[in-house]
């Protein structure tokens, strides 16, 4: 993921650059994230690390490593799915013993989304502390 954005602030070692949010950006969903906020005028403000010396006003390169973008990616979408289908699995087995498979597959399923999400949640909350998921600015420079 790339984004050029406009340097707004810097201060302790991390810096807010302003990227104007598109029409695709719009419809994605994915910027909800403790480093990213809106601002009014349709851009979005984002917690960056910088590479180099930028200053307010420098245009930024936003780069996020296909590491790291996939590994959010695995763990927004397919963790909770593989969480339902486990509680699904082991609800229906303990179902067929107890005599209603659908009815506890159904409850361990919800419950293991239930449980999922709300791991996510405390997750992103750590990673929002440390900057685990932080994008890297390189500064865009006239003669590059």
């Amino acid at each position: 993921m790339r984004e050029i954005g406009t340097v707004t602030g810097v201060s302790g070692g991390r810096i807010t650059v302003s990227v104007k949010r598109t029409a695709a950006c719009e419809r994605c969903g994915k910027c909800r994230h403790a480093h990213i906020t809106f601002s009014d005028d349709n851009t979005l403000v984002v917690e960056a690390i910088p590479v180099g010396d930028v200053r307010p006003g420098d245009l930024v390169e936003l780069e996020m490593t296909g590491q790291d973008y996939l590994r959010l990616s695995f763990l927004i979408y397919i963790l909770p799915l593989l969480g339902g289908g486990i509680g699904l699995g082991a609800g229906w087995l303990l179902g067929s013993v107890l005599g209603n498979a659908g009815l506890w597959g159904g409850v361990f399923a919800l419950g293991s989304l239930a449980v999922s999400f709300l791991w996510l949640h405390q997750y992103d909350k750590s990673a929002g502390k440390t900057g685990r998921y932080l994008p890297i600015a390189r500064p865009i420079r006239d003669n590059d």
